[in-house]
């Protein structure tokens, strides 16, 4: 992700956030204002999410590239990635070329598909060559890959989060930005934990706030870079995966509304 001005620190699990909030607070909430360059400006997380929400579910295609890392239990990995989701009610489908590399191992290559919620990877030189698992699997390298593929098509659709925390997310600052070339306003979104925990139906997800909140992760913040169009064009995400660690993405969004063909392997080719 290039952008130009952009901070330095874009994830941080703690924060000193008064000023900005109480800006926050003093904006025109409910109403969205334009930019120097002619771009629509949200300073209300709900307008922010019904705008990009629209384009999104319009546009349903995306090209995807992520990098990021894995800090904690598997602290040292690092990950990168290209591939294309497309977004539908029942979810998130992905077809993605992902690398991961480990503190003194060569780099290992995995493709995997993710559709209707089953993910299939892709081991070269097996026979059938493509396998069905889940967090559930019996080889915890399948497993933590299982989890870390899930994760990159659940935060591919960039409203994932956004609608999931809402009622907790504050926009913090809005700024004008330029990415590749594109002129785009920079969101720097702020979520109460301690408010996220009380709203979140998933026990296991609730317990793991509560866990943050307890260790005195009170606010954590996340960026996403919108265009003229309210296409997202580039996110920063942050993570926890059980058994795994933090996970720390970096997305990047391209050719909106392309067509994408994404399908499960035949089945004569999963074991």
């Amino acid at each position: 992700m290039r952008g130009a001005g952009r901070r330095p620190g874009w994830w941080s699990v703690l924060l000193v956030l008064g000023m900005l909030l109480t800006g926050c607070a003093s904006r025109d909430a409910g109403t969205a204002a334009e930019t120097g360059s002619g771009l629509p400006r949200y300073y209300d997380i709900k307008q922010l999410i019904a705008a990009v929400t629209d384009r999104v579910r319009s546009d349903r295609t995306a090209g995807l590239s992520v990098r990021g890392e894995v800090a904690g239990q598997s602290a040292g990995t690092q990950i990168s990635g290209d591939g294309v989701i497309r977004l539908a009610e029942e979810g998130v489908s992905a077809q993605f070329t992902q690398s991961m590399s480990r503190p003194g191992a060569a780099p290992a290559k995995t493709e995997f598909l993710v559709v209707a919620g089953q993910v299939y990877l892709r081991h070269a030189g097996s026979d059938p060559p493509w396998v069905r698992v889940d967090a559930r699997s019996a080889d915890p390298a399948d497993r933590g890959r299982a989890i870390l593929a899930d994760a990159i098509a659940d935060n591919g659709d960039p409203t994932t989060n956004l609608v999931r925390y809402a009622d907790a997310t504050l926009v913090a600052d809005a700024a004008d930005d330029v990415v590749d070339g594109v002129a785009t306003v920079r969101y720097a979104l702020v979520v109460d934990l301690a408010r996220a925990a009380v709203l979140e139906p998933d026990p296991a997800l609730r317990a793991q706030l509560e866990q943050q909140v307890r260790g005195g992760f009170t606010r954590i913040t996340s960026t996403l870079w919108v265009d003229a169009a309210n296409r997202p064009v580039g996110a920063h995400t942050r993570q926890e995966l059980p058994g795994v660690g933090t996970l720390t993405l970096t997305s990047e969004y391209r050719d909106w509304g392309r067509p994408v063909q994404i399908a499960a392997p035949p089945s004569g080719q999963i074991r």
